[in-house]
């Protein structure tokens, strides 16, 4: 928890130095609850006003929400970097089974060959090495054919 509380510290002190907290702030307890939900609804509108009027709370609790947000995202993209993983868990199970059952030894190593390829094609970095290339030979392509035209027939 200290660490939360200096995460935000530190950027209200490199956002907005000029904020400062003042007597009739509401706790950071009730700011809490307050974003999880579960104050009753007059406590609500009464910390609704105030966070309208105070720049300080205000930056507090999107600070925190924001928090809040990144660690759910991160619990959820382990998750999905399961599931994207699954040509490369195919492409094991292949590769083991090439060794247990021999008698199709050749069959399931080519299909981890395959499996594997098809892993490493779907990763981001042969996307963006494609994209890249793609972008170079249009380029090329475009130097070309000024080129290639004064050969042409008229």
């Amino acid at each position: 928890m200290q660490n939360l509380e200096g995460i935000i510290r530190k950027s209200l002190r490199q956002s907005a130095p000029f904020l400062s907290r003042k007597s009739d702030c509401p706790s950071e307890l009730e700011l809490a609850r307050y974003l999880e939900g579960v104050l009753p609804s007059l406590k609500r509108q009464v910390i609704e006003k105030h966070l309208s009027d105070c720049p300080f709370c205000l930056d507090l609790l999107v600070t925190a929400k924001d928090i809040l947000k990144e660690e759910k995202i991160v619990k959820k993209s382990l998750l999905t970097h399961f599931f994207r993983q699954k040509w490369l868990l195919v492409t094991v199970v292949c590769f083991g089974l090439s060794f247990v059952v021999r008698r199709f030894f050749l069959q399931f190593l080519f299909l981890a060959l395959i499996f594997g390829i098809k892993w490493a094609l779907n990763g981001e970095g042969s996307r963006n090495l494609v994209m890249i290339f793609r972008s170079l030979s249009h380029k090329d392509a475009e130097s070309r054919k000024p080129q290639e035209k004064i050969f042409e027939r008229k």
